[in-house]
């Protein structure tokens, strides 16, 4: 009775866990709004892309000229005119430099194409984390398989070696065979102890991406793999990867941003240094301590000087207005900008060949994965084939073994290459299933030959 009720305790917290903590359940084409919501690394970007919109709402303010505004007091004792002074003084400058407002021009062109980068490297980033993230998907349904595979493997291969040594000591099979059997269930028995230790390491990576304290993953619904024309497919999508394919767009952009970097420094380089300035200044001040006598009211007496002293308190301001213009052409500083021209050309040399091969390069591996693709469904279909042949093969044998007309030699290796059949099925599935993701991250969408 004690037993009973500690057995029905544990049933009852076993499904009391499970209510509190449920498996998160992830399904395969779900996980485009996952990597969404849960991806750190977009979350970083994002703020990134905020922080650099800040300043594009802002740029225009670049293009305006440059105000000053200044107000401050001054005190000053002029003992050999026998006065002192104090008051304060003005000024308002307007200063508008050409050369600067080009380049704010291109500066701000750059600081566009920056934004337009980000936004690029955004998107480029949401499908690379969406690629690691169902790439890893299909690796653990695909050690998970294994394991559910090898675990049926070792149970079996028990049951066979339970038989084969009660045989053994009816004196029907040999010691060889026993032996034989026992090294099929070792095995076997490390087999799925291995799958079980590589299922959990694939999923332990697929929680730590989202934080996720556990996840149970729907499998991928099984469907025909058709090959791809080779020379269809590359027409239709190889004189595209320039818009594609995220690495060569990025190369792009690059190329637009080092150019207009370029027209900058030839600027520097020749453009002259014209400037206007237009000015106000204003002074207002108050003299004292001038030697006087009484008879007039502005006169009082000073006791520091031992006379009487004018206070003028309404004295005349001062103020002038003007402007000047002219240019400025750096002599020796010339050098070094045409130092920095030359390095920007290089640069974008640089990086339109870079760019270039970019686009052979992305070519040409699109080439060999659609072949390797092609391939790899040829390979499927066979194994596929195989299988349902395997399985008509063991079922043959056994019927025959248990008749007596085959021996269990001949029945373990039919059942030994049912197995291994089995297995290349499945990592040929998974396999072909991580190819196509890899052929739709090239041509810029993860997804787009699996839907």
């Amino acid at each position: 009775m004690k037993w009973n009720y500690f057995i029905f305790t544990l049933v009852v917290v076993f499904f009391r866990i499970d209510a509190i903590f449920p498996a998160d359940v992830v399904d395969f084409f779900e996980l485009p709004k996952i990597v969404g919501e849960k991806s750190y690394e977009l979350k970083l970007k994002e703020i990134e892309i905020q922080k650099k919109k800040v300043d594009m709402d802002t740029r225009n303010i670049r293009y305006l000229p440059t105000l000053n505004f200044e107000h401050a007091p001054f005190f000053e004792k002029v003992p050999s005119d026998g006065f002192d002074r104090k008051g304060f003084q003005s000024s308002l400058n307007l200063n508008w430099n050409f050369q600067e407002q080009g380049n704010v021009f291109l500066t701000n062109l750059i600081m566009e194409l920056e934004y337009e980068r980000l936004l690029l490297e955004y998107r480029a980033l949401f499908q690379k984390e969406l690629f690691d993230q169902a790439f890893q998907y299909s690796e653990t349904l695909k050690l998970l398989a294994f394991y559910d595979y090898d675990f049926s493997n070792d149970l079996d291969a028990e049951k066979q070696l339970q038989t084969i040594q009660k045989l053994y000591k009816q004196g029907i099979e040999s010691y060889l065979v026993t032996q034989n059997s026992k090294v099929d269930f070792l095995f076997y028995r490390y087999n799925v102890i291995k799958s079980k230790l590589d299922q959990q390491k694939s999923q332990s990576r697929f929680r730590r991406k989202f934080l996720l304290r556990d996840v149970s993953l729907k499998d991928i619904p099984e469907r025909e793999f058709n090959m791809l024309p080779l020379e269809e497919t590359m027409a239709a999508y190889e004189k595209n990867l320039s818009s594609l394919n995220f690495d060569i767009v990025l190369s792009i952009n690059q190329v637009k941003i080092l150019e207009v970097e370029k027209q900058v420094r030839f600027n520097e380089l020749w453009v002259p240094d014209f400037f206007v300035n237009i000015y106000n200044n204003n002074s207002r001040q108050t003299i004292y301590g001038i030697n006087g006598s009484t008879s007039q009211p502005n006169y009082l007496y000073d006791f520091s000087r031992g006379d009487y002293s004018l206070y003028a308190n309404n004295p005349d301001p001062f103020s002038s207005q003007g402007a000047n213009f002219g240019f400025r052409i750096p002599l020796f500083n010339r050098w070094l900008s045409k130092n920095e021209l030359d390095k920007s050309k290089i640069d974008v040399k640089l990086a339109k060949s870079q760019s270039e091969f970019l686009k052979e390069n992305t070519a040409l591996y699109l080439f060999e994965l659609i072949q390797q693709h092609n391939n790899l469904v040829e390979l499927y279909n066979i194994s596929i084939e195989s299988r349902k042949t395997a399985e008509e093969n063991f079922s043959i044998m056994e019927k025959a073994y248990k008749t007596g007309s085959a021996s269990v030699i001949e029945l373990q290796t039919v059942d030994r290459r049912q197995r291994d059949v089995n297995r290349n099925a499945i990592q040929n599935r998974y396999d072909l299933i991580q190819l196509r993701l890899e052929i739709g991250l090239l041509l810029g969408d993860t997804m787009k030959f699996m839907r």
